[in-house]
């Protein structure tokens, strides 16, 4: 199971280190630009969850499929996907590039974050034709538990993204200085070195590098012919997904909207915050794809009396990893704040914050492992409906915090205590009668 999560959360690692390296190179500009590149960074994430989604739906099957033995069948299902993903990207890029600046100017306050906020979207819009694709192929490694190859392809994104970070935001290595910009294209053209990469590698080694009984997935021929047998399916195990990670993250946007009108020493300290979320996802995402794959392929091969005994150790080995990943916010919060901003209100606030939110990290790395089971077991329906109701719950509690009861930053955050404990419930509601282990996709 180590070997399978830990090459995944290293990959998740290297994107929280490039999110980390634009927000800091971005901060010194000023605290406004680190805002507005979190807050398009945010939205960027969350249209990326229907990417996200498709490639949770082949990760699934293929790991159905190739616990079935049908390994040509698994090739079809992540060509299919793949053509899916480049049409998904194209309205991933209108969304971002046509649609969210017209949104920003109605809903944002605070015309200096919003100017930075189109400078960035110009250039980081171009990064979807490239995600979305590699999302697809990296869930092909994933679905047959063999995730090292996404080590190189994330530290490939983050040691472009580094260096061009350095020479675009302020005009070092010969480059133009281009500010905010800057770091919307380093991003960008790293996302398509890593895509290039991944494409490369799994058209001419999906077969080589398996042993001759798996040498029959065949992903380039698959890419090339253009398989769509599979697109309704990947449409309703990928849809739920997609629709129930877009919920997730989007409930951050308007967790971030409540924010912005508190005032932008509020919204500084809250997006420093979600860098420390980033942090502990390195471990919650590791560990989520992890059971994916192990409950879809355990059920498949009819081990169905293993599949408690892997919940216990997964969800136990995520509590460790959180502990390690958190552990800064409550032995050196002031370094970690100190970081992005001088601003001493902004970084008492943050301290504050990272109080209340460490608990809620560890009720995270639990009840994320039940609603993974949930989706691995192929009712990603039901995953859906978990995540809607503990959303709806959280955006109620979110907004009489802010607008009725108006409560200081640090206790907005104890909102996510809301999220976390029914999400929990609700999926542990779904597995008590243990119908899932049978279910078949």
């Amino acid at each position: 199971m180590l070997t399978v999560a830990l090459p995944v959360s290293m990959g998740v690692f290297v994107q929280f280190i490039v999110v980390f390296i634009d927000n800091y190179f971005v901060a010194k500009l000023d605290g406004n630009a680190m805002s507005a590149a979190s807050f398009v960074g945010l939205i960027y994430v969350t249209l990326a969850m229907i990417g996200v989604g498709l490639g949770n739906a082949v990760q699934i099957l293929v790991a159905r499929r190739k616990g079935e033995g049908r390994f040509q069948d698994a090739g079809s299902v992540v060509g299919n996907a793949f053509w899916m993903a480049l049409i998904v990207a194209a309205a991933q890029f209108f969304l971002l590039w046509v649609i969210l600046p017209i949104v920003i100017q109605s809903t944002i306050d605070s015309p200096v974050v919003a100017a930075y906020m189109d400078d960035f979207i110009q250039y980081r819009a171009w990064g979807f034709l490239f995600y979305t694709p590699t999302l697809v192929l990296n869930s092909f490694w994933a679905g047959i538990a063999k995730t090292r190859i996404m080590i190189a392809t994330t530290m490939i994104t983050a040691t472009v993204t580094i260096v061009l970070d350095y020479g675009l935001v302020f005009g070092h290595l010969g480059l133009p200085n281009m500010g905010m910009a800057g770091a919307a294209l380093a991003t960008t053209i790293a996302e398509c070195c890593a895509f290039l990469f991944m494409l490369f590698y799994t058209t001419m080694k999906s077969n080589a590098s398996l042993s001759d009984r798996d040498s029959r997935f065949d992903i380039g021929a698959n890419i090339t012919r253009y398989p769509t047998r599979d697109t309704g399916l990947l449409i309703r195990l990928g849809g739920p997904i997609s629709l129930q990670l877009l919920s997730s993250l989007g409930i951050w946007v308007i967790f971030y909207e409540f924010v912005e009108s508190m005032g932008e020493r509020e919204l500084q300290s809250s997006f420093i915050v979600r860098n420390m979320y980033m942090l502990v996802y390195v471990s919650v995402g590791g560990f989520s794809t992890t059971i994916k794959t192990y409950v879809s392929g355990l059920i498949a091969e009819g081990r169905q009396q293993e599949l408690v005994s892997v919940m216990r150790k997964l969800i136990l080995m995520n509590m460790c990893g959180v502990l390690v990943l958190s552990h800064g916010l409550w032995l050196y919060p002031h370094w970690i704040a100190s970081m992005f901003t001088t601003d001493v209100q902004v970084i008492s606030q943050t301290i504050d914050s990272m109080h209340i939110v460490l608990p809620a990290m560890f009720t995270f790395s639990i009840t994320s492992m039940f609603l993974g089971t949930v989706e691995g077991s192929g009712n990603t329906l039901a995953g859906f409906i978990i995540e809607m109701l503990a959303i709806l719950l959280y955006i109620a509690a979110a907004w009489l915090m802010v607008y009725k009861w108006h409560w200081p930053i640090h206790l907005v955050w104890t909102s996510d205590y809301v999220y976390f404990i029914f999400l929990g419930l609700f999926s542990l509601f779904y597995l008590w009668d243990g119908k899932w282990k049978w279910k078949t996709i």
